[in-house]
């Protein structure tokens, strides 16, 4: 996840980017979407209302929008390398193809022994969809057309795909036929039987599992059709493309727009879908009719997630929040170890060879545990990078990506 500000001199051997060269905004939001990855991926399993309540807040706050940063920020930096490679008369198309090859290896081994819910395989898959539209050279108003039709188009072939599952499942006979009921009756069916899973299925058939599963999932052509990752990618591309990342000032007024619109936008598509889905289970309303508020909150997600982004961008042009802000960057710097080891955590915590209490985790519980771990990960980070270059997992990623052991000690 290494990027250089093209601004600068550039040395003559291509390595891996030195930390004084890197980018503290990149590597500040890296930090916070690993926190809000950290906070979505933890298991809870209360049911109180204040554990409701909670839920619905992270829901709110964190489903959907830091996985839009962690994309949005790797075709950033996927951008900037293939930039750097090219200043040094390195063919980037090699280069990038090699990162995202060792990337889906980790992935792959990852997913297999570790968890399954990794989205590194994913984020290799897709970036050889980035590679080529890199290569076309396309303009930014085409890559951002093509991102808002590519989402139009995976929001309705989602929403067409979940109908026909639901309908089955439920042994409705048509949509139509859905009740609330029905849907009540499902979501805590399909909890219970994730929690079981989580608190019975021994490692190694735990392995055997995932294993078939990812092999399934390989060999399934609809695995290799473009999805929102995607979209994350070319809107990441499209910031690269427009320099904003290199002068936020000049980018100013663009980033306060998105900000100013983005925030009430997203927030307000997820209490519409929220009133909708409450409404549904009551059975005073219908599935067609959620449908619509449904698609609204999955576009509301990437859009409170850019927000996000914008908002921070525009913060650290502020001293005072920029220096409370900056501890981030050391997380950031780690992004790729860190989020291994928040999977290794939430394995640790949730599976039946942990400590196995996903059940009894309320959503107070999964807040607080998410700050603590969090907070700790960003100051074994910081302690980490006063002595080393890179990360434990960084230092794999670019030793097979440049087929050289890279320079261990900072």
């Amino acid at each position: 996840m290494a990027e250089s500000d093209q601004s600068g001199p550039l040395t003559a051997v291509f390595d891996p980017i030195a930390p004084q060269e890197r980018m503290d905004s990149l590597d500040i939001l890296r930090g916070f979407a690993l926190f809000g990855i950290l906070w979505v991926n933890m298991p809870e399993g209360g049911r109180r209302p204040i554990d409701v309540f909670f839920g619905e807040v992270s829901n709110l706050l964190a489903t959907g929008k830091f996985i839009t940063i962690f994309g949005f920020l790797f075709a950033v930096s996927f951008s900037l390398q293939w930039l750097r490679a090219t200043a040094h008369g390195r063919n980037p198309t090699v280069h990038s193809l090699r990162r995202l090859s060792v990337l889906f290896l980790i992935g792959a081994v990852y997913s297999v022994f570790v968890w399954d819910g990794e989205i590194l395989t994913t984020y290799a898959l897709m970036g050889a969809y980035l590679l080529v539209v890199q290569r076309l050279h396309s303009s930014r108003r085409t890559i951002l057309a093509l991102a808002l039709c590519l989402l139009a188009v995976i929001i309705v072939r989602g929403e067409v795909e979940l109908t026909r599952r639901i309908t089955r499942e439920v042994g409705a006979a048509t949509y139509r036929d859905i009740t609330g009921t029905q849907l009540r009756e499902r979501r805590q069916r399909m909890a219970l039987q994730e929690m079981q899973s989580y608190t019975t299925t021994p490692y190694t058939e735990g392995v055997r599992e995932r294993w078939r599963e990812l092999r399934d999932w390989l060999q399934s052509p609809e695995t290799y059709i473009p999805d929102v990752v995607f979209v994350f990618f070319l809107l990441g591309l499209w910031a690269a493309r427009a320099g904003i990342f290199r002068d936020v000032h000049s980018h100013r007024v663009l980033l306060c727009r998105i900000a100013r619109w983005g925030l009430p936008l997203g927030v307000t598509f997820f209490f519409a879908a929220l009133v909708s889905r409450r409404l549904l289970y009551a059975g005073d309303n219908t599935w067609l009719v959620d449908s619509v508020f449904r698609c609204a909150e999955f576009v509301g997600r990437p859009i409170l997630g850019l927000a996000y982004v914008a908002a921070i961008l525009l913060l650290l042009q502020n001293e005072y929040w920029r220096r409370r802000l900056d501890p981030l960057k050391y997380a950031g710097r780690m992004a790729l170890t860190n989020y291994l080891m928040q999977s290794l955590a939430f394995t640790a915590v949730s599976h039946s060879y942990g400590l196995g209490i996903s059940s009894k985790l309320t959503g107070v519980a999964v807040l607080l545990y998410t700050l603590v771990f969090f907070t700790a990960q960003v100051y074994l980070s910081r302690w980490w990078l006063a002595r080393f270059r890179f990360g434990p997992a960084e230092w794999v990623w670019r030793s097979l990506t440049y087929g050289a052991l890279m320079p261990w000690r900072a």
